[in-house]
């Protein structure tokens, strides 16, 4: 049973090909705060975990503001930074979400926790990235407590640091349950993170243009599939990968 589940935002500043992406506004608001108005619940907290870096002050200020909690640890070792976030706040579950990825919304959170509860199991990670069904940026991933601090205990490699998950979903304990969250509209090869201005520009469009601030994502798929004009903004992009 589920007990204290927590949303865990991880966000900062920083950002190699698009610095303060976090912070530009679209829509009248920060990307960051498009994607705390359609995760906010009542049901689940949400916390955001950044680090000490100075350069945060004005994200933790944006987010103290919009009424939810934060946590300020590692620069660098961002595996120890959302174990301790998660710890603070005795978080029984954690849903990863980060803030670069704005179409997330409460819906598919609780689809999540619907899928996470039925395997009954704390050696569960479920994911909406595995299957890669969803459009890239369309991230949740759902793991208990237990899982994240073996994670934390036990990870040796650069990228399992940076990157908090890959010790789960690579099942580096042997005995973790992978689980798949999928979309039957399969659409993979859209792109709705923001990395680069080119990504921004789309969401941009996609908020300003088309009024997807808070729309679910299974409505905001049909309008890229009746506009590809949309999908080329950013199609060259290439995501960038981890290095063990």
């Amino acid at each position: 049973m589920v007990k204290n589940p927590y949303i865990i935002l991880q966000a900062r500043m920083n950002s190699e090909r698009l610095p303060g992406k976090v912070m530009k506004p679209v829509g009248g608001k920060p990307l960051i705060g498009v994607l705390i108005n359609r995760i906010l619940n009542p049901e689940i907290p949400v916390l955001l975990a950044t680090s000490v870096n100075p350069e945060n002050d004005e994200l933790v200020d944006f987010a103290m503001k919009s009424g939810i909690e934060v946590f300020r640890g590692s620069e660098n070792n961002v595996l120890e930074r959302y174990f301790q976030a998660a710890k603070s706040v005795n978080a029984d579950l954690v849903f990863r979400l980060t803030g670069d990825n704005p179409f997330i919304d409460a819906g598919l959170i609780q689809d999540v926790l619907n899928c996470y509860v039925s395997h009954e199991s704390p050696r569960t990670y479920v994911s909406t990235g595995i299957g890669e069904t969803f459009p890239l940026g369309i991230s949740v991933e759902a793991f208990s407590f237990a899982l994240l601090e073996e994670a934390f205990h036990q990870a040796t490699l650069p990228g399992e640091f940076e990157h908090v998950t890959p010790y789960m979903y690579q099942n580096k304990g042997g005995n973790i349950k992978i689980v798949e969250f999928s979309s039957k509209l399969n659409r993979h090869h859209y792109r709705l993170t923001v990395d680069t201005p080119e990504d921004f520009e789309l969401i941009r469009r996609l908020i300003e243009d088309f009024g997807c601030a808070s729309m679910p994502i299974d409505q905001i798929i049909p309008i890229l599939d009746h506009h590809p004009e949309l999908a080329e903004i950013n199609r060259e992009v290439a995501q960038k990968t981890w290095c063990s």
